[in-house]
């Protein structure tokens, strides 16, 4: 063996043994759920502890109603409320965490509970929940009493942190038996809140998952944000390619169920789908640095820890990305558990070494790359070839706008987008490229952006659930100048 074998096998070595890809992923259970529910609906209570009924239904009623007076005195009685279940399964922890009772979910958890994977996942204690997930595998791909998976429970509460559940092992589609019937995405629908139901939405079909996925009783994606009468989600659902042909069990179409619910706004909004945008991903794969077409390439015998390494090195690390190429080619074209190709990493990190590096090696030049990299020429050929490209979308949901700040900066090629079309406020999650220049502390970007109408009070989720503007984001960050400059132009929250 040479040495350069030897090095290469290490590196991958190294790679898999810190890949989370490492825990074990099982496969879904078969199909066969129960009637969905809403688990953020008002629900009886039994007891799981030694609590008298009408106790344990008063203790969960004030957990529900986030009366932390009332289930701090209840606890000082009997820790032992704090294992409380309603009828259904769901503890008190769960419920707090439902309804956004986050005071009350920190009591629960002064009382001495110990968190089960779901309720770990919700309170974003990773440490436990890994620890649980190494202890029982299965309880990733299971149904839980919420109604799904863990990831599915995180998509409920609009986590900003789905991308940590499916690298552990959790699928974007799995709708296990036990559960609602429906996956993370249509579940999501269900969220006790309309912009956690859009966080969720944007994160999980940006990642992987499958808007036209089988849902139980054919209640689509779709169906379900006509079924909240959420117009945003609606049109989100378009974007990511919603089927407004599939059909609920009643025979009835997502415009045909907004028509029998008298949601007029849906209804139009529906009828004229038509002229509604769609994202377009069509250069993601198609053609390399020269322009050659670029073909399939098997990754079969490639375990996903490996490809997750790979791509996870490429945001930042071009000394491991060189080592693990050299082990094997094809890794350029590796996918990692966000669906997330190599290039597409360093794109939206705006690491153009390890971008030139991989399109040396093969890999493809899309619209968002060729953005990031300031590549006037291949945007000007993508956008000729195929105008509606300005609605291109790169990893996680990130549309083309985006890469101007991501980049490094640039208005030469902000301009060019904008005059084929792409808005200055092109968001995902709420998040325009003006956040982005806050973040970055790009004023000259965000100036030219200003200037063309963007929207300075614009609410963004990509970091917070709570939603930021761009002068909160400057604010958070102590960039003085950036606030002034926003200010300047409008801000005021």
């Amino acid at each position: 063996m040479t040495h350069s074998s030897k090095t290469a096998r290490f590196t991958r070595r190294r790679a898999l043994a810190s890949a989370w890809g490492l825990l074990s992923v099982h496969a879904l259970a078969a199909a066969g759920c129960a009637a969905p529910r809403s688990p953020t609906s008002p629900r009886s209570s039994t007891p799981s502890t030694s609590a008298p009924q009408d106790a344990t239904r008063a203790f969960l009623d004030a957990v529900r109603r986030g009366d932390a007076p009332r289930v701090g005195d209840a606890l000082a009685r009997d820790r032992g409320l704090a294992r409380a279940r309603d009828d259904e399964g769901l503890s008190a922890f769960v419920i707090a965490q439902l309804h956004d009772r986050g005071e009350v979910a920190a009591q629960l958890r002064e009382a001495g509970l110990e968190l089960d994977i779901v309720e770990a996942a919700l309170a974003g204690d990773w440490e436990r929940f890994d620890a649980l997930a190494v202890a029982d595998p299965d309880a990733l791909t299971r149904a839980h009493p919420i109604g799904g998976t863990p990831l599915y429970a995180a998509a409920l509460v609009g986590s900003v942190e789905l991308w940590r559940l499916r690298s552990r092992g959790c699928r974007p589609d799995a709708a296990p038996r036990g559960g609602t019937g429906y996956t993370p995405a249509r579940g999501a629908m269900d969220s006790p809140r309309a912009s956690w139901a859009g966080i969720a939405l944007a994160d999980l079909c940006g990642n992987g998952g499958d808007i036209n996925a089988a849902q139980r009783g054919g209640s689509s994606v779709l169906h379900g944000a006509v079924q909240r009468r959420d117009a945003a989600l609606v049109r989100l659902a378009i974007r990511k390619g919603a089927d407004v042909t599939a059909r609920d069990v009643g025979g009835r179409t997502a415009e045909q169920l907004a028509d029998s619910l008298g949601w007029r706004e849906g209804q139009l909004l529906l009828a004229a789908h038509t002229s509604l945008p769609r994202d377009n991903r069509s250069s993601r794969a198609a053609l390399d640095a020269s322009g050659r077409p670029i073909a399939p390439v098997d990754l079969s015998d490639v375990p996903q820890a490996l490809q997750s390494a790979v791509t996870s090195s490429c945001h930042r690390d071009l000394g491991t990305v060189r080592e693990l190429i050299a082990g094997d080619a094809r890794l350029v074209f590796s996918r990692s558990t966000d669906d997330e190709l190599p290039i597409e990493a360093c794109a939206h990190t705006g690491a153009r070494p390890i971008i030139r590096f991989l399109l040396e090696h093969g890999a493809p030049l899309s619209l968002p790359t060729a953005v990031s990299l300031g590549d006037v020429a291949a945007i000007k050929a993508w956008l000729a070839r195929d105008p509606s490209l300005i609605h291109e979308r790169g990893a996680h949901d990130f549309p083309v706008m985006w890469y101007t700040a991501l980049g490094g900066g640039s208005v030469a090629v902000a301009e060019q987008l904008a005059a084929h079309g792409a808005s200055v406020d092109q968001e995902s999650r709420g998040t325009t490229t003006l956040h982005w220049c806050a973040r970055r502390g790009d004023r000259e970007l965000a100036a030219w952006l200003l200037e063309r109408g963007a929207d300075v009070e614009a609410v963004g989720y990509s970091w917070r659930r709570e939603g930021q503007t761009p002068l909160q984001v400057a604010t958070e960050l102590g960039d003085a100048a950036f606030a002034r400059l926003l200010k300047d132009a409008g801000a005021r929250r």
